[in-house]
Order: C-alpha cells, then sequence, then structure tokens
C-alpha cells in the first residue's frame, strides 16, 4: 500500500511539473494564432472595403497627418507605469488610422525575430499582454518629416513572446510599419537602455522621420526601458529575409520543456531507485 501511494505521488508529481513546463509553449502558440488572425481579419475587412470603395485614405491619411501636425511638443510618459491610469479618452486620436473601428492601426513587423503584431490605439495594459500599443502622444505612424512614433509591447511574458527578442536587433536591421495602404520601413540607427521616466531619446528631431520600438529590460527584471529607434528607409522586400538564425533560450520554450523533462526524468530516475534501496534493505 506504501508503494502505491508513493507511485501516485510520483505520477502527481510528474504530470503537474509537465503541465507547468508545457504551459508557455502551448499559450505562446494560442497567443500567435490569436494574432495572426487578428491581423488576417483586419486584413479581410480592409479589403472588403476597398472593394465596396467605401474607405478613403486619401481622406485618412490627411486626418492622421492633420493630428501629427497638431501635436503640441510634451514630455511622453512611460508606456508601463502611468497610461493605465489614463482615464479619459481621446475621440480624435482614437478615430486616426482606425478604418475597421477596432482600435487597430496596422502592424508592425520584425523580420530578424519573427515577430508580426497588431498595432493598437494606447498602451493599456489590456492592450500590451496581447499585442503591441501606440503611445499616445508620440507621433502616429506614418512616417513624413519631423515625426517620432513610439510603438511598445511587453517582454518576457510567460503567455506570448511578443518584443521578448527585441534586443537581438542591431544597428542596420529593420522594422516595418504596414499602415493604411502603405508599408513603412526603419532602419535601426540607435540602441539606449534608460531608466523608465528618461523619455527624452523619444523627442521629435526637426526634419528627421523616425520610429522608436519599446520595451522592458533587462528579461525577467524590468527595470529599465529598451529603445530600438530607426529612421525611415525605402522598404524593400530582402529586407524580410534578415530571421535570426540563432536560437533565443528566452523563447525556445521546445528546448526548456526537454530540458525539464530531463530534469523531471532524473528526479524520478532517483526516488525509484532511491524506494527500490530501501525496499531491499528492509
Amino acid at each position: 500500500m506504501k508503494k502505491k501511494y508513493s507511485n501516485i505521488i510520483i505520477a502527481t508529481i510528474f504530470i503537474i511539473g509537465l503541465s507547468l513546463l508545457l504551459y508557455p509553449t502551448i499559450a505562446n502558440k494560442w497567443n500567435t494564432y490569436r494574432q495572426s488572425q487578428l491581423i488576417s481579419n483586419y486584413d479581410d475587412k480592409v479589403s472588403q472595403m476597398e472593394k465596396d470603395g467605401t474607405i478613403d485614405y486619401e481622406a485618412e491619411w490627411k486626418k492622421a497627418q492633420d493630428y501629427n501636425n497638431a501635436l503640441v511638443p510634451m514630455i511622453l510618459p512611460d508606456s508601463f507605469a502611468v497610461a493605465d491610469a489614463k482615464e479619459e479618452r481621446d475621440s480624435s486620436y482614437e478615430s486616426c488610422l482606425n478604418v475597421t473601428g477596432d482600435g487597430i492601426m496596422g502592424t508592425v513587423e520584425i523580420p530578424k525575430i519573427d515577430v508580426k503584431l497588431p498595432i493598437y490605439h494606447y498602451t493599456t495594459e489590456e492592450v500590451l499582454k496581447n499585442a503591441a500599443g501606440h503611445l499616445e502622444g508620440s507621433s502616429l505612424p506614418i512616417g513624413g518629416e519631423s515625426t517620432h512614433s513610439v510603438i511598445s509591447a511587453h517582454r518576457g511574458l510567460p503567455s506570448a513572446i511578443l518584443f521578448t527578442d527585441l534586443d537581438k536587433l542591431k544597428k542596420g536591421d529593420h522594422f516595418m510599419i504596414h499602415v493604411l495602404d502603405d508599408v513603412l520601413c526603419y532602419e535601426v540607427d540607435k540602441i539606449s537602455v534608460v531608466k523608465p521616466d528618461d523619455t527624452s531619446n523619444l523627442n521629435v528631431v526637426e526634419g528627421e522621420d523616425l520610429m522608436t520600438l519599446l520595451t522592458c529590460t533587462p528579461y525577467g527584471v524590468n527595470t529599465e526601458r529598451l529603445l530600438v529607434r530607426g529612421h525611415r528607409v525605402p522598404y524593400e522586400e530582402t529586407y524580410k529575409e534578415e530571421k535570426e538564425s540563432s536560437i533565443s533560450l528566452e523563447t525556445n520554450y521546445v528546448l526548456w520543456v526537454i530540458i525539464g523533462l530531463v530534469i523531471t526524468a532524473a528526479l524520478i530516475g532517483g526516488m525509484y531507485i532511491r524506494e527500490r534501496r530501501k525496499n531491499h534493505e528492509a
């Protein structure tokens, strides 16, 4: 009877351990699928609107440009610390780049780390746990002289990769913004690690077309902010071939499952051998 209970305990420990190991893999696969579906549904809606003639790109571009031109220079907030504290919504902001009415502005694509995420208005926790958010107060992501847009996403969530591998980008790498009927391409020219309240690197630079990808760092600690800035360059299809070939220990969940299973098997094997020795000595 005692041996039976021991086997039950071992089996229970194994099942619990395996469930914990598999959770990030399954959750991430689900979130990746959900993100791709959101992008696909958005693209389908836009395509249907184009066929129906119910979308006026020229008017949408002008509305967004007028919004950017009217932006008053300000000290931008830390997108993770204070964005959720904002209670009042800006209807003029929400109406820009919201052609399908679901809050999606477009998508951000980072070929090197195999990331493509929908971009929503605001950087609320609800947005950032599943997608990327545009930092209100920064330029809308439509490009143009004297603009600097900031796109933010979480890093290190167990359920979604998002910007976890953003630290793998180097100067000269590229990322794209798919917005309305255009693709904007940016070449990384500056990478900074700053304190959360230091947003001086997010300011508009006169005459320049800039975009910054923002997330938390160091991995799992999140006391500082990683800023990956790019300047606008002509888009080329070859930039989509910049995928990183090296293994990411943080996002290679299958590797961690294998390591966990090996460790679990070793522990169970050790417990089994110990039990056998006890029975033999008895």
